[in-house]
């Protein structure tokens, strides 16, 4: 039988992992000890931006075993180097699905005064602001009914994300599906709102309701859930964008 100490001192030690990053043509690499990594569709590792390869670095060097919820970053740059480079018309098409079903657009019937008035205060500034950058106005409706937007927001909408990156596309489809709202992903995209204020915005019935009739643990557990996802995905955003 081993002595307790002994096997503390013959356990194997994991070898230390150095995570930097390098020039490439195309971008800046994230290596590790000095081999540039691949992503799991076995591309080369390689971002646009030295801010977000510094950042995604220091993802690695923070944890050098990768999951989505501890390596945001990381995740949003793989999403579009493996599954959105070659496929952004495909993915423009999936994103154009929220224009349709926009949360902004939807509005309460007027049985709830105090969320009506926090809609029109806090949502038309925003419908206003979007309308002058696909060149249309989106329709807005009161109750679930489903309405069809005019072909020219649809037309505005595509123009604008045909201009995207792959990485910004990233980003945008995230934002579009836990804001559930095409609106607030252009708006964090273009740097109008940032991720803290489009998950407010995205949550005025939620939060109305729990003012109301108080709060549920298990849809706050939820709730911050999507609001890390916003936050990263504007913090990567923002990466992008530095110098």
């Amino acid at each position: 039988m081993c002595q307790k100490n002994n096997c503390m001192q013959n356990k194997p030690v994991a070898p230390k992992i150095d995570f930097s990053i390098a020039p490439e043509a195309s971008g800046h690499a994230v290596c590790a000890n000095g081999k540039v990594m691949q992503t799991p569709g076995k591309h080369p590792f390689v971002l646009p931006a030295q801010a977000l390869a510094k950042a995604i670095c220091a993802e690695w060097a923070t944890n050098p075993k990768f999951t989505p919820s501890s390596h945001p970053l990381t995740s949003l740059a793989y999403t579009a180097i493996d599954r959105i480079a070659g496929q952004e018309e495909a993915i423009i098409e999936a994103l154009l699905v929220y224009v349709d079903t926009d949360t902004l657009s939807y509005r309460d019937t007027g049985e709830n005064r105090k969320l009506a008035d926090r809609q029109k205060q806090q949502w038309d500034p925003v419908l206003a602001w979007v309308g002058a950058v696909v060149g249309a106005q989106f329709q807005v409706t009161q109750g679930i009914m489903p309405i069809d937007q005019p072909p020219e927001v649809q037309a505005g909408f595509r123009k604008v994300f045909e201009k995207l990156d792959i990485m910004r596309l990233s980003a945008a489809s995230v934002l579009a599906s836990c804001c559930s709202s095409m609106i607030l992903a252009l708006a964090v995209v273009k740097g109008h709102v940032d991720g803290e204020k489009a998950f407010q915005l995205s949550r005025l019935e939620e939060d109305t309701q729990a003012e109301a009739w108080g709060h549920d643990p298990e849809a706050e557990s939820r709730a911050q859930r999507l609001k890390n996802d916003i936050l990263a995905a504007s913090h990567f955003l923002r990466l992008l964008e530095a110098a």
